[in-house]
């Protein structure tokens, strides 16, 4: 169980990498891209 809980916590902390890479990605981008501007 223990194991378990830490794979789930891995995976946890790699998703929020992921999302916070992409928002950073898109957060640099949205300067140059009307669309992301519009939703702000």
């Amino acid at each position: 169980m223990k194991n378990r809980s830490v794979g789930l916590h891995g995976q946890y902390l790699e998703y929020i990498y992921i999302c916070r890479a992409i928002f950073h990605e898109v957060a640099f981008k949205g300067t140059r891209m009307p669309f992301f501007s519009n939703l702000i």
